[in-house]
Protein backbone atom coordinates (compact mmCIF):
# COMPACT_ATOMS: atom_id res chain seq x y z
CA UNK A 1 0.00 0.00 0.00
CA UNK A 2 1.50 3.32 -1.21
CA UNK A 3 1.59 6.29 0.89
CA UNK A 4 -0.25 7.79 -2.05
CA UNK A 5 -2.52 5.72 -1.99
CA UNK A 6 -3.25 5.83 1.44
CA UNK A 7 -2.99 9.88 1.71
CA UNK A 8 -5.77 9.68 -1.45
CA UNK A 9 -8.32 7.62 1.26
CA UNK A 10 -8.27 9.92 3.89
CA UNK A 11 -8.69 13.02 1.66
CA UNK A 12 -11.83 11.69 0.39
CA UNK A 13 -12.61 10.41 3.69
CA UNK A 14 -11.93 14.44 5.38
CA UNK A 15 -12.82 16.35 2.38
CA UNK A 16 -16.51 14.72 1.33
CA UNK A 17 -18.01 16.05 4.42
CA UNK A 18 -17.10 19.90 4.00
CA UNK A 19 -20.43 20.23 1.44
CA UNK A 20 -23.28 18.74 4.20
CA UNK A 21 -21.27 20.82 6.79
CA UNK A 22 -22.37 23.64 5.11
CA UNK A 23 -25.83 22.32 4.48
CA UNK A 24 -26.37 21.59 8.09
CA UNK A 25 -25.87 25.10 9.55
CA UNK A 26 -27.94 26.51 6.46
CA UNK A 27 -30.22 23.96 7.89
CA UNK A 28 -30.52 25.31 10.93
CA UNK A 29 -32.40 28.35 9.71
CA UNK A 30 -35.37 25.68 8.10
CA UNK A 31 -38.26 26.57 8.23
CA UNK A 32 -40.38 25.52 11.14
CA UNK A 33 -42.08 22.83 9.33
CA UNK A 34 -38.77 21.01 8.23
CA UNK A 35 -38.01 19.44 11.84
CA UNK A 36 -40.54 18.37 14.39
CA UNK A 37 -40.99 20.58 17.96
CA UNK A 38 -38.46 19.95 20.35
CA UNK A 39 -39.43 18.26 23.49
CA UNK A 40 -38.01 20.84 26.69
CA UNK A 41 -37.11 17.59 28.56
CA UNK A 42 -36.52 13.86 28.17
CA UNK A 43 -39.08 12.87 31.01
CA UNK A 44 -42.06 14.46 28.81
CA UNK A 45 -44.59 12.09 27.67
CA UNK A 46 -43.84 10.85 24.37
CA UNK A 47 -46.79 11.65 21.77
CA UNK A 48 -44.61 10.53 18.52
CA UNK A 49 -46.51 7.89 16.40
CA UNK A 50 -44.83 5.24 14.54
CA UNK A 51 -43.89 7.36 11.52
CA UNK A 52 -43.94 10.96 11.80
CA UNK A 53 -44.29 13.43 8.55
CA UNK A 54 -41.44 15.71 8.10
CA UNK A 55 -40.53 18.32 5.32
CA UNK A 56 -42.32 17.31 2.18
CA UNK A 57 -44.07 15.19 3.29
CA UNK A 58 -41.70 12.05 3.72
CA UNK A 59 -41.84 9.56 6.28
CA UNK A 60 -39.90 9.29 9.09
CA UNK A 61 -39.50 6.18 11.55
CA UNK A 62 -36.63 5.99 13.13
CA UNK A 63 -35.52 9.54 13.47
CA UNK A 64 -38.08 12.02 14.18
CA UNK A 65 -35.87 15.09 15.11
CA UNK A 66 -36.26 15.18 18.67
CA UNK A 67 -33.80 16.40 20.77
CA UNK A 68 -32.29 14.23 22.69
CA UNK A 69 -30.97 10.67 22.83
CA UNK A 70 -29.85 9.28 19.41
CA UNK A 71 -32.35 11.65 17.58
CA UNK A 72 -29.91 14.17 18.94
CA UNK A 73 -26.95 12.37 17.71
CA UNK A 74 -26.33 11.57 13.99
CA UNK A 75 -25.21 12.89 10.52
CA UNK A 76 -22.45 11.48 8.10
CA UNK A 77 -19.68 10.91 10.37
CA UNK A 78 -21.94 9.31 12.48
CA UNK A 79 -22.10 6.73 9.24
CA UNK A 80 -18.16 7.14 8.57
CA UNK A 81 -16.90 6.01 12.13
CA UNK A 82 -19.70 3.48 13.35
CA UNK A 83 -20.25 1.61 10.68
CA UNK A 84 -17.30 2.15 8.07
CA UNK A 85 -14.74 1.48 11.27
CA UNK A 86 -16.66 -1.07 12.73
CA UNK A 87 -14.28 -3.94 12.99
CA UNK A 88 -12.24 -1.01 15.28
CA UNK A 89 -13.71 -2.66 17.56
CA UNK A 90 -11.77 -5.71 17.55
CA UNK A 91 -8.77 -6.09 20.39
CA UNK A 92 -6.27 -6.45 18.14
CA UNK A 93 -7.17 -3.24 15.25
CA UNK A 94 -5.05 -0.74 14.83
CA UNK A 95 -7.46 2.44 16.04
CA UNK A 96 -4.89 5.41 14.43
CA UNK A 97 -7.37 5.60 11.44
CA UNK A 98 -5.46 8.82 10.15
CA UNK A 99 -2.13 6.91 9.50
CA UNK A 100 -3.46 3.55 8.77
CA UNK A 101 -2.44 1.95 5.57
CA UNK A 102 -5.85 1.06 4.59
CA UNK A 103 -6.35 -1.57 1.52
CA UNK A 104 -7.41 0.63 -1.04
CA UNK A 105 -5.60 -0.95 -3.70
CA UNK A 106 -7.78 -4.50 -2.86
CA UNK A 107 -11.39 -2.94 -2.84
CA UNK A 108 -10.28 -1.48 -6.37
CA UNK A 109 -9.47 -5.07 -7.78
CA UNK A 110 -12.15 -6.37 -6.06
CA UNK A 111 -14.75 -3.98 -7.71
CA UNK A 112 -12.97 -3.81 -10.98
CA UNK A 113 -11.91 -7.22 -11.81
CA UNK A 114 -13.60 -9.96 -9.32
CA UNK A 115 -12.54 -12.94 -11.51
CA UNK A 116 -9.26 -13.88 -10.11
CA UNK A 117 -10.60 -13.78 -6.41
CA UNK A 118 -13.73 -15.37 -7.49
CA UNK A 119 -11.84 -18.22 -9.09
CA UNK A 120 -9.80 -18.53 -5.85
CA UNK A 121 -12.68 -19.18 -3.54
CA UNK A 122 -14.24 -21.61 -5.73
CA UNK A 123 -15.74 -20.21 -8.57
CA UNK A 124 -18.92 -17.76 -8.92
CA UNK A 125 -20.98 -20.41 -7.94
CA UNK A 126 -19.72 -21.27 -5.27
CA UNK A 127 -19.40 -17.82 -3.92
CA UNK A 128 -22.77 -16.44 -4.47
CA UNK A 129 -23.88 -19.92 -2.45
CA UNK A 130 -22.14 -19.25 0.09
CA UNK A 131 -22.33 -15.51 0.43
CA UNK A 132 -25.61 -14.50 -0.97
CA UNK A 133 -28.34 -17.67 -1.68
CA UNK A 134 -29.51 -18.91 1.69
CA UNK A 135 -28.12 -22.79 0.67
CA UNK A 136 -25.37 -23.43 2.83
CA UNK A 137 -27.32 -25.25 5.31
CA UNK A 138 -25.15 -28.61 4.81
CA UNK A 139 -21.70 -26.85 5.70
CA UNK A 140 -22.86 -24.37 8.13
CA UNK A 141 -19.70 -22.54 8.78
CA UNK A 142 -19.19 -21.75 4.86
CA UNK A 143 -22.78 -19.79 5.45
CA UNK A 144 -21.58 -16.26 4.89
CA UNK A 145 -24.88 -15.51 3.71
CA UNK A 146 -26.09 -15.06 6.86
CA UNK A 147 -23.95 -12.55 8.88
CA UNK A 148 -23.88 -10.92 5.31
CA UNK A 149 -27.98 -10.74 5.27
CA UNK A 150 -27.58 -9.01 8.32
CA UNK A 151 -24.75 -7.03 9.28
CA UNK A 152 -24.84 -5.78 5.27
CA UNK A 153 -28.95 -5.81 4.31
CA UNK A 154 -30.17 -5.13 7.32
CA UNK A 155 -27.88 -3.06 9.37
CA UNK A 156 -26.56 -1.94 6.09
CA UNK A 157 -29.65 -0.56 5.13
CA UNK A 158 -31.24 0.65 8.35
CA UNK A 159 -27.56 2.69 8.45
CA UNK A 160 -28.61 4.23 5.47
CA UNK A 161 -32.00 4.70 6.31
CA UNK A 162 -31.43 6.32 9.51
CA UNK A 163 -28.86 8.78 7.78
CA UNK A 164 -31.76 9.47 5.13
CA UNK A 165 -34.33 10.34 7.59
CA UNK A 166 -31.25 12.94 9.59
CA UNK A 167 -31.08 14.02 6.48
CA UNK A 168 -34.66 14.74 5.92
CA UNK A 169 -35.52 16.29 9.15
CA UNK A 170 -32.13 18.92 8.81
CA UNK A 171 -33.23 20.17 5.66
CA UNK A 172 -29.87 18.63 4.07
CA UNK A 173 -30.23 19.08 0.09
CA UNK A 174 -30.52 16.40 -1.84
CA UNK A 175 -31.25 13.82 1.52
CA UNK A 176 -31.62 10.35 -0.70
CA UNK A 177 -28.11 11.16 -2.95
CA UNK A 178 -25.87 12.21 0.22
CA UNK A 179 -27.45 9.12 1.85
CA UNK A 180 -26.47 6.81 -0.54
CA UNK A 181 -22.87 8.31 -1.29
CA UNK A 182 -22.55 8.58 2.28
CA UNK A 183 -23.06 5.14 2.87
CA UNK A 184 -21.57 3.25 0.31
CA UNK A 185 -18.33 5.35 1.37
CA UNK A 186 -18.28 3.90 4.63
CA UNK A 187 -18.89 0.65 3.31
CA UNK A 188 -15.49 0.76 1.27
CA UNK A 189 -13.82 2.45 4.11
CA UNK A 190 -15.08 -0.77 6.10
CA UNK A 191 -13.87 -3.03 3.54
CA UNK A 192 -10.29 -1.15 3.20
CA UNK A 193 -9.60 -0.86 6.69
CA UNK A 194 -10.49 -4.49 7.46
CA UNK A 195 -9.03 -6.46 4.11
CA UNK A 196 -5.30 -7.24 5.16
CA UNK A 197 -2.49 -5.76 4.26
CA UNK A 198 -0.17 -7.90 4.82
CA UNK A 199 -1.03 -10.04 2.04
CA UNK A 200 0.15 -9.03 -1.54
CA UNK A 201 -1.87 -11.51 -3.33
CA UNK A 202 -5.02 -9.72 -2.21
CA UNK A 203 -3.64 -6.60 -2.34
CA UNK A 204 -3.55 -6.87 -5.83
CA UNK A 205 -6.92 -8.75 -6.67
CA UNK A 206 -8.99 -8.68 -3.91
CA UNK A 207 -11.31 -11.14 -2.51
CA UNK A 208 -14.70 -12.20 -3.65
CA UNK A 209 -16.29 -11.33 -0.01
CA UNK A 210 -15.35 -7.44 -0.54
CA UNK A 211 -17.40 -7.62 -4.23
CA UNK A 212 -20.09 -9.03 -2.69
CA UNK A 213 -20.49 -6.73 0.16
CA UNK A 214 -19.54 -4.00 -1.73
CA UNK A 215 -21.71 -4.58 -5.38
CA UNK A 216 -24.58 -6.42 -4.17
CA UNK A 217 -25.49 -6.96 -0.27
CA UNK A 218 -24.93 -3.35 0.92
CA UNK A 219 -26.73 -1.75 -2.27
CA UNK A 220 -29.81 -4.32 -1.38
CA UNK A 221 -29.84 -2.96 1.39
CA UNK A 222 -30.09 0.50 0.69
CA UNK A 223 -33.17 -0.35 -2.34
CA UNK A 224 -34.91 -2.25 0.59
CA UNK A 225 -34.95 -0.08 3.30
CA UNK A 226 -35.41 3.14 1.53
CA UNK A 227 -39.33 1.40 0.65
CA UNK A 228 -41.40 2.67 3.50
CA UNK A 229 -43.49 -0.35 3.86
CA UNK A 230 -40.16 -2.32 4.61
CA UNK A 231 -39.18 0.28 6.68
CA UNK A 232 -42.47 0.61 8.94
CA UNK A 233 -42.50 -3.18 9.05
CA UNK A 234 -39.46 -3.43 10.56
CA UNK A 235 -39.84 -0.19 13.06
CA UNK A 236 -43.50 -1.29 13.52
CA UNK A 237 -43.93 -5.24 13.92
CA UNK A 238 -40.05 -6.36 14.69
CA UNK A 239 -39.47 -2.59 17.16
CA UNK A 240 -35.99 -1.72 15.19
CA UNK A 241 -33.54 0.72 15.24
CA UNK A 242 -30.22 1.83 14.70
CA UNK A 243 -28.57 2.39 18.40
CA UNK A 244 -24.80 3.85 17.73
CA UNK A 245 -22.40 4.72 20.13
CA UNK A 246 -20.60 8.06 20.51
CA UNK A 247 -17.41 8.12 18.59
CA UNK A 248 -14.68 10.18 19.14
CA UNK A 249 -11.34 11.16 18.06
CA UNK A 250 -9.25 10.99 21.31
CA UNK A 251 -6.02 12.34 21.77
CA UNK A 252 -2.95 12.28 22.01
CA UNK A 253 -2.46 10.23 19.01
CA UNK A 254 -5.62 10.71 17.13
CA UNK A 255 -7.01 7.21 18.19
CA UNK A 256 -10.55 6.43 17.02
CA UNK A 257 -12.51 5.48 19.95
CA UNK A 258 -16.02 4.63 21.76
CA UNK A 259 -17.42 4.06 17.79
CA UNK A 260 -19.74 1.03 16.67
CA UNK A 261 -23.31 0.49 16.34
CA UNK A 262 -26.18 -2.22 16.48
CA UNK A 263 -29.19 -2.78 15.12
CA UNK A 264 -32.12 -3.51 17.88
CA UNK A 265 -34.82 -5.89 17.85
CA UNK A 266 -37.83 -5.33 20.06
CA UNK A 267 -40.72 -7.24 19.13
CA UNK A 268 -43.94 -7.08 20.81
CA UNK A 269 -45.39 -9.97 22.75
CA UNK A 270 -49.07 -11.06 21.89
CA UNK A 271 -48.98 -12.82 25.52
CA UNK A 272 -47.38 -9.23 27.66
CA UNK A 273 -47.85 -5.53 27.38
CA UNK A 274 -45.03 -5.95 30.79
CA UNK A 275 -42.09 -6.63 28.79
CA UNK A 276 -41.00 -7.56 25.06
CA UNK A 277 -38.24 -9.48 23.83
CA UNK A 278 -34.45 -7.64 23.46
CA UNK A 279 -32.44 -8.55 20.99
CA UNK A 280 -28.71 -6.48 19.48
CA UNK A 281 -26.27 -7.59 16.82
CA UNK A 282 -23.32 -5.83 15.67
CA UNK A 283 -19.87 -7.33 15.65
CA UNK A 284 -21.68 -9.60 18.00
CA UNK A 285 -25.30 -10.48 19.62
CA UNK A 286 -26.81 -9.94 23.31
CA UNK A 287 -30.50 -11.46 24.12
CA UNK A 288 -32.46 -9.97 26.60
CA UNK A 289 -35.70 -8.05 28.04
CA UNK A 290 -36.75 -4.87 27.41
CA UNK A 291 -39.41 -3.58 30.48
CA UNK A 292 -41.22 -0.30 29.29
CA UNK A 293 -42.16 2.53 33.00
CA UNK A 294 -43.23 5.09 32.87
CA UNK A 295 -42.94 8.57 30.73
CA UNK A 296 -42.37 6.74 27.74
CA UNK A 297 -39.14 5.24 29.13
CA UNK A 298 -37.73 2.09 28.56
CA UNK A 299 -35.02 -0.26 30.09
CA UNK A 300 -33.10 -3.28 28.52
CA UNK A 301 -31.18 -5.89 29.76
CA UNK A 302 -28.96 -8.10 27.82
CA UNK A 303 -25.98 -10.53 27.06
CA UNK A 304 -24.09 -12.85 24.76
CA UNK A 305 -21.05 -12.51 22.67
CA UNK A 306 -19.01 -10.08 20.63
CA UNK A 307 -16.76 -10.62 18.02
CA UNK A 308 -12.50 -9.56 19.40
CA UNK A 309 -10.97 -10.29 16.10
CA UNK A 310 -11.17 -12.03 12.43
CA UNK A 311 -9.50 -13.57 10.23
CA UNK A 312 -9.26 -15.70 6.67
CA UNK A 313 -8.25 -19.31 6.88
CA UNK A 314 -6.80 -21.34 4.46
CA UNK A 315 -9.79 -21.50 2.48
CA UNK A 316 -9.98 -17.60 2.80
CA UNK A 317 -13.08 -18.00 4.36
CA UNK A 318 -13.60 -15.52 7.39
CA UNK A 319 -13.28 -16.88 11.00
CA UNK A 320 -14.55 -14.72 13.99
CA UNK A 321 -13.66 -15.51 18.15
CA UNK A 322 -16.06 -14.29 20.31
CA UNK A 323 -15.88 -13.03 24.25
CA UNK A 324 -18.71 -12.52 26.55
CA UNK A 325 -20.31 -9.30 26.97
CA UNK A 326 -23.59 -7.59 28.87
CA UNK A 327 -25.35 -4.33 28.79
CA UNK A 328 -28.05 -2.26 30.07
CA UNK A 329 -29.58 0.36 28.04
CA UNK A 330 -32.73 3.17 28.38
CA UNK A 331 -34.16 4.72 25.67
CA UNK A 332 -37.50 6.87 25.30
CA UNK A 333 -39.39 5.78 22.08
CA UNK A 334 -36.53 4.19 20.42
CA UNK A 335 -34.15 6.88 21.28
CA UNK A 336 -30.95 6.14 23.12
CA UNK A 337 -30.19 8.18 26.28
CA UNK A 338 -28.15 5.87 28.06
CA UNK A 339 -25.99 2.77 27.88
CA UNK A 340 -23.33 1.18 29.91
CA UNK A 341 -21.84 -1.90 28.29
CA UNK A 342 -19.28 -4.63 29.61
CA UNK A 343 -17.16 -6.85 26.93
CA UNK A 344 -14.66 -9.71 27.51
CA UNK A 345 -12.58 -9.44 24.87
CA UNK A 346 -12.90 -6.53 22.71
CA UNK A 347 -11.05 -3.43 22.46
CA UNK A 348 -12.82 -2.10 25.32
CA UNK A 349 -14.04 -3.33 28.66
CA UNK A 350 -16.21 -0.75 29.85
CA UNK A 351 -18.26 1.71 28.05
CA UNK A 352 -20.79 3.98 29.00
CA UNK A 353 -22.68 6.64 27.02
CA UNK A 354 -24.99 9.15 28.35
CA UNK A 355 -26.32 11.00 25.01
CA UNK A 356 -27.53 14.32 23.91
CA UNK A 357 -30.49 15.79 25.70
CA UNK A 358 -29.98 14.06 28.88
CA UNK A 359 -26.52 16.51 30.73
CA UNK A 360 -27.00 20.37 30.42
CA UNK A 361 -23.63 22.07 30.95
CA UNK A 362 -23.90 25.69 31.24
CA UNK A 363 -26.96 26.04 29.50
CA UNK A 364 -25.83 24.07 26.16
CA UNK A 365 -26.41 20.17 26.04
CA UNK A 366 -23.98 17.69 25.20
CA UNK A 367 -23.27 14.21 25.06
CA UNK A 368 -20.48 12.50 26.94
CA UNK A 369 -18.70 8.80 27.51
CA UNK A 370 -16.29 6.94 29.08
CA UNK A 371 -14.01 4.06 28.49
CA UNK A 372 -11.65 1.46 29.88
CA UNK A 373 -9.81 -0.65 27.27
CA UNK A 374 -8.37 -4.12 27.76
CA UNK A 375 -5.70 -2.72 29.73
CA UNK A 376 -7.99 -0.97 31.68
CA UNK A 377 -6.43 2.84 30.50
CA UNK A 378 -9.18 5.25 30.79
CA UNK A 379 -10.85 7.44 28.16
CA UNK A 380 -13.37 10.12 27.93
CA UNK A 381 -15.25 12.39 25.57
CA UNK A 382 -18.12 14.87 24.38
CA UNK A 383 -20.40 15.18 21.30
CA UNK A 384 -23.01 17.52 20.65
CA UNK A 385 -26.07 17.79 18.39
CA UNK A 386 -24.07 19.59 15.98
CA UNK A 387 -21.15 17.66 15.38
CA UNK A 388 -22.26 15.63 12.38
CA UNK A 389 -22.10 12.13 14.60
CA UNK A 390 -18.51 12.52 16.07
CA UNK A 391 -16.68 13.86 19.43
CA UNK A 392 -13.48 14.82 20.59
CA UNK A 393 -11.99 13.59 23.82
CA UNK A 394 -8.80 12.23 25.38
CA UNK A 395 -6.84 8.92 26.76
CA UNK A 396 -4.42 8.53 29.81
Amino acid sequence: MTARSSGLGLAVLACSWLPLAAAYGQASGAPADAILPPTDTVLAADTSTAADVVASGYNNYFVKGRDYGTDAYGGPLDVIFNKGFAVAQWADQDRHIFSYPYGWNAVWASVTRPGPAMERAGGWGAVLKSHVLPLGWDEFRDAQWMPNYFGHVVEGGLAYRRLLEWNRVRGVPFPTLTAVLVTQLAVAINEAYETPVNDPWVQENGTAGLFVDFVIMDPLGIVLLHQDPIARFFANKLGAVIWPRQASITFPGGRLTNNGEAVIVRPRLWFSDDFRLFLRGGVGAEGGVSIPLDNGLEVAIGAGADSSGRELNAEHIEEATFGFSTGIWIDRGGSLLFSATWNHKTDRRLSIDVFPGVISLGGATVGTWFQLDQDYRPYFGITGRRTLGAGIGIGL
